[in-house]
């Protein structure tokens, strides 16, 4: 069982050439990779300034609503304490009109039972 030798046609040369060519298409490909990768990081790198930003803004807003609310609080706090006050008086006015009508009622009720009640003869 002999076996043939087996003969090769092709250069060394050819086929190192073939093979750089080949590392060089491989290193082309590589390349545009990482240069696509590199553009997608600079623009999370400008997006997440944008939202570091946003999220500035947003406290700022939030500072100036909370410094707005703690000024309306505070106006409707001396608002309340105003109609306090005026409720205050309310009560008094309606409590002497009370009286007076519970006066003028039973003194109506008086004359009516003892119609002669208190008058005194000239």
């Amino acid at each position: 069982m002999s076996q043939t030798p087996i003969t090769v046609t092709y250069s060394l040369e050819e086929i190192l050439k073939e093979i750089n060519s080949k590392l060089d298409k491989i290193d082309d490909k590589f390349e545009a990779k990482f240069a696509k990768l590199d553009d997608k990081f600079a623009n999370f790198g400008a997006k997440f300034a944008t939202l570091q930003q946003d999220i500035n803004d947003v406290k700022l807003g939030q500072v100036r609503l909370e410094e707005k609310l703690t000024g309306e609080i505070k106006a409707l706090e001396t608002e309340v304490k105003g109609i306090n006050k005026r409720l205050d008086s309310q009560e008094f006015i309606n409590r002497s009109v009370a009286v007076g009508f519970l006066l003028a009622f039973g003194t109506g009720v008086i004359k009516l039972l003892f119609p002669n009640f208190l008058n005194l003869p000239h």
